[in-house]
């Protein structure tokens, strides 16, 4: 959720439950002022808390050229002091963070060890062995950054419109988005997934007769298995207000003011992932 708005950001949310006390709201909000400019960020966001035993993270991103090739992750146990999340590449970090059932503690050098999956070979005689399951350390602040990268590529969601591409291939938020209307406000195909496409361009731009190549370019969430199971979308009228929610992920809520740039999106959960979501419907 973009900064300049925060407070009124925070009060649209407020109808799923999540909220900070004032206390939080003042020192978050000047705190990542002062991230901003110290980093010289073009934009600067608050992207949610995860809960833990102790203390619990709360989590910001900001970005200097492209909005989504550029954004560099913080993490704060005190709301005032930030850390910049580490960029895990590792594979095994992340099936790591995947499999660990337990719950984060609130310190970022608690190391926990975790069991991989085994691995199965088939030999020359097609014969079936399986190796020892390796053991793997994983870092909290590893476990956090890996989670953070999960979810935000999951279901971080964003306005149809709201991101422009320039010829260059940089993508930046556009100035001329004025907010959806009455007529697309409902429709789940306005809503795309706030990270670089995994779908190839014209796939995503043979699904709409409107096509605009420098906004079409995002993934759709409409396109996340299961078809439109993913995500639950509300409308609340007389606030002009739209609400998805995550179905995967319980916790990361986006907003939209119809007919204002005013949106964005927060995660307040323990960084747990809803895997019975195929018997839910």
């Amino acid at each position: 959720m973009n900064i300049e708005f925060f407070n009124e950001g925070l009060e649209c949310l407020m109808y799923c439950g999540q909220k900070l006390t004032p206390e939080q709201k003042v020192l978050i909000e000047n705190s990542l002022i002062v991230l901003q400019n110290e980093n010289r960020f073009s934009g600067m966001y608050f992207w949610g808390r995860i809960s833990t035993i102790t203390r619990d993270y709360y989590i910001a991103f900001g970005y200097t050229h492209d909005c989504l090739k550029d954004r560099k992750f913080f993490y704060t146990l005190d709301g005032y002091q930030w850390m910049m999340l580490p960029f895990v590449h590792s594979p095994k970090i992340f099936q790591a963070t995947i499999l660990c059932r337990e719950p984060f503690i609130g310190d970022p050098i608690l190391v926990t060890s975790v069991e991989l999956d085994p691995t199965f070979e088939i030999g020359a005689n097609q014969v079936i062995s399986a190796n020892v399951p390796e053991r793997v350390k994983l870092k909290e602040e590893e476990r956090l950054a890996a989670i953070v990268f999960i979810i935000t590529e999951e279901c971080a969601v964003c306005p149809r419109g709201a991101l422009y591409k320039l010829t260059d291939g940089r993508v930046i938020p556009n100035q001329m988005f004025r907010g959806l209307n009455d007529l697309h406000v409902e429709n789940i195909s306005n809503y795309q997934i706030l990270r670089l496409p995994r779908c190839d361009l014209k796939h995503n731009l043979l699904k709409r007769s409107d096509y605009n190549y420098a906004i079409d370019f995002l993934d759709c969430i409409a396109d996340v298995i299961p078809l439109r199971q993913a995500f639950s979308l509300n409308f609340v009228r007389n606030e002009r207000l739209v609400i998805i929610k995550s179905c995967f992920w319980p916790g990361m809520t986006f907003f939209h003011k119809i007919y204002s740039r005013k949106h964005g999106f927060l995660y307040f959960g323990n960084g747990k992932k809803n895997y019975d979501i195929s018997f839910m419907y």
